[in-house]
């Protein structure tokens, strides 16, 4: 545990800092990252190091029934507060002598002089200098089924798409096939990084809500260098079922003889990317990483309090919640959510979002997505050229029925 300055100065330079926080309005879009922040800011006062439950009740507003292991809400809102956190002692307080610190694994802020958060010394170490790593069987082995998990996936759910000139002309996809910038095609994936216990062998593969992409666990390891003999970035990210099986709906669709396509995974992406390509993303709400602020800056819907198992539309306040993520929901009020949007962003390029809340929103909303007459229907609902949609599919059991839109909303262009 970091040791803090002496208690009077500290009440004094925690209480400019988070003054200034506030001001910047760096937290002013997330009514709950300012709750969070407060919340803790006050723990910091009474010398109180909470717990994960106490956040969620106290912190986040949440039900004294609110399960942590069911549900990653307080980490999600931990790790966002955090990269705020960074982004605002990366500007605006970047003069200050000390910055206010969320520890990686503990529920706490702490005020720290930076030169005990910067990666410097003899214990710095470049995140491409990995110890060698010998591939156990068993770990090779679990990379072999995984592979061949998303092949047959791939083998068994292709068909081949009817009518492809129609779908390209819809309301969806002529926008982003119009005009001659590439299109980049972003997969949501999962990243995983390897922990070890002696520096050579592979113990474990990890996901963590808090290191989602290898830029991710840099950034880490920089604040914790004493990790870095233990925690390895060696390539892998899993990739959900239902996002293999959307792909196949939607590459035909795009791969086209006169722009050429890219894939990237979602934990791979960067920013000079997003500029320059127009972007299709298949996958969960969960996995968009880097596109999320793009996506939800100009949006009428918003991530819900239960994390990205809710979505809310931010005029009406209407709730759409995946009620097979909810613990004892009975089989006839299964609903099943995804989102749809087109737009452009402020580099004048096209974005083609297909995202499920879950996998089983993911699936039906592609078939949506490369179904002429399902997309001649949404244009009916809408005269707007750029638009985003919710839609609902209802299930009983494991049968799922078609996805219907039940709200759509037209979209402006942010450049």
């Amino acid at each position: 545990m970091q040791p803090r300055i002496d208690n009077d100065s500290a009440s004094q330079q925690l209480e400019i800092h988070a003054a200034r926080i506030r001001s910047s309005g760096i937290l002013a879009r997330s009514t709950h990252l300012h709750s969070l922040f407060e919340y803790l800011y006050q723990c910091y006062l009474d010398n109180k190091t909470p717990k994960e439950l106490e956040i969620a009740i106290d912190g986040l507003g949440r039900e004294e029934s609110f399960d942590v292991t069911q549900d990653a809400l307080v980490r999600v809102y931990m790790h966002k507060l955090r990269r705020k956190l960074d982004d605002f002692y990366g500007n605006e307080g970047n003069t200050f002598s000390h910055r206010l610190q969320l520890p990686k694994g503990e529920y706490r802020l702490v005020l720290q002089a930076r030169d005990e958060v910067k990666y410097t010394g003899e214990n710095a170490r470049s995140i491409t200098n990995f110890p060698k790593i010998r591939m156990t069987n068993r770990f090779l082995g679990a990379i072999i089924i995984a592979l061949l998990v998303v092949n047959l996936a791939l083998l068994y759910f292709w068909r081949p798409p009817s009518a492809l000139p129609d779908v390209r002309q819809t309301i969806l996809w002529q926008p982003l096939l119009a005009d001659n910038k590439p299109i980049l095609l972003v997969l949501g994936d999962y990243y995983i990084f390897a922990e070890s216990e002696n520096g050579s062998n592979v113990n474990r593969l990890v996901r963590d809500f808090d290191i989602n992409s290898p830029i991710d666990l840099a950034s880490y390891l920089q604040l914790y260098p004493e990790q870095a003999e233990h925690k390895f970035d060696v390539g892998l990210s899993y990739l959900p079922t239902s996002s293999a099986q959307a792909l196949t709906k939607i590459s035909p669709i795009i791969n086209t003889t006169d722009k050429p396509v890219q894939t990237v995974m979602a934990s791979q992406l960067t920013a000079e990317q997003l500029r320059t390509n127009n972007i299709v993303y298949i996958g969960h709400l969960s996995g968009l990483g880097l596109l999320s602020d793009q996506v939800f800056a100009q949006s009428h819907f918003t991530i819900g309090d239960s994390g990205f198992d809710e979505l809310v539309d931010k005029e009406s306040g209407t709730r759409y919640i995946n009620t097979r993520s909810i613990p004892g929901a009975p089989a006839n009020t299964q609903h099943h959510y995804a989102y749809l949007a087109s737009f452009t962003g402020p580099a004048n390029n096209r974005f083609v979002i297909i995202a499920g809340v879950r996998d089983s929103g993911l699936i039906e909303l592609a078939n949506i997505a490369s179904n002429a007459n399902a997309l001649e229907t949404l244009a009916e609902n809408n005269s707007a050229p750029f638009f985003e949609a919710v839609y609902q599919a209802n299930a009983v059991g494991n049968n799922i029925g078609v996805a219907q839109p039940v709200n759509i909303k037209s979209r402006t262009s942010e450049n």
